[in-house]
Order: structure tokens, then sequence, then C-alpha cells
């Protein structure tokens, strides 16, 4: 139906008119398991990383009692993305990100491994990322993808990543200048 609604406009406006392209926000769990059946009918995924991360994790990030639980360096989030990314690029279907891990520069290097074709944000992040991302060579992001991965524990992916910020000029990405263990 809407691929002949352009074509009645073009013919009867006698206007070339370009079909906007056509997305899918991956803000839930189910949509991770039906990435090819959405790859047909879609130009491009965009995930939601503030909801993806809530329900996947099943912690509220508003409830006092339980957001500290919350944390997009969580293991688990970090292989459901990879995997993710993977897909969408085995059907050539681009896939960006938004929401507070990708205006994050600990969190927008591990993005950047993974593949992610755009990261969105805050404006008030994009200096920061953008100076995280522009210092950090991709062959030690994808170290950084490797390693991180594998950890069982989102305080400890965090820690390294801002051990090697700290430790590769970049301290001042580290929201806290506090050494850990010294």
């Amino acid at each position: 139906l809407l691929e002949r609604d352009w074509l009645v406009v073009q013919e009867e406006e006698q206007v070339k008119i370009n079909k906007p392209k056509i997305g899918i926000m991956v803000e839930v769990p189910s949509v991770l398991f039906q990435i090819g059946e959405f790859a047909e009918l879609v130009d491009f995924f965009s995930v939601g990383s503030n909801d993806l991360i809530q329900y996947l994790l099943a912690v509220d990030r508003n409830n006092s009692r339980v957001s500290s639980m919350y944390s997009h360096f969580h293991p688990s989030i970090l292989r459901a993305l990879k995997r993710l990314v993977e897909e969408c690029h085995t059907y050539d279907n681009p896939i960006s990100i938004c929401g507070e891990m990708a205006g994050d520069p600990l969190s927008a290097i591990l993005l950047m491994a993974m593949g992610f074709n755009t990261l969105s944000m805050s404006s008030s992040n994009i200096l920061r990322v953008r100076k995280a991302i522009c210092h950090v060579p991709m062959d030690d992001a994808k170290r950084l993808l490797d390693e991180t991965i594998k950890m069982d524990n989102p305080l400890i992916v965090k820690s390294w990543m801002e051990y090697y910020f700290r430790h590769h000029g970049l301290a001042d990405m580290v929201k806290s200048n506090r050494l850990i263990n010294g």
C-alpha cells in the first residue's frame, strides 16, 4: 500500500519523491531474536540503549532500590550488542545506538569496536566521545572489547576501561580521577 501511494503521488503531481528510509528501534529483548525477519522489512536498526538495558537486566533504572544494578558495562549487555551488530551486518543493515551508553566515552570505544555505524548522543557528550574515538586506535578498541566481553562483572569492565584511559593519556575522560588500588 505504501509503495502504491508513492507511485500515485509521483504520477499525479509529476514530482520525484525519494522514499524515506524505514528503520526499527531495538528497545525490547524480543527484537534481538527477530533481526533476520525484520531485516527484510527495514533499511536500518537503531538501539535504544537505555530501555534495552533496563529490560535485559530486569532493573528499573529509576528505582533507587535497584538502580545500582543497572549498568551498560554489564557483560551480558556487551555480548548481546556485539551479537546484534554482527547479525545486522550479516544482512547488510546499518545499525546505530542512542542513549547514555553512546554518550559515555568508555562505552563508546566498545561500541566502536563492535561495529556500530552511528552513535547518537546528547550534544553535551559529543566532544568527549569524539576525543575518545580519535585517541583510541581501533586495534586497541577491539582488544578492549575482546577482553571485557569475557569478564563477569560490570564493575570490573568499567574499571578496566578506566585503567586503559588513565594509562593512555585520557584520564580527563574518566569521571572520577581516583586511582583504584593506588
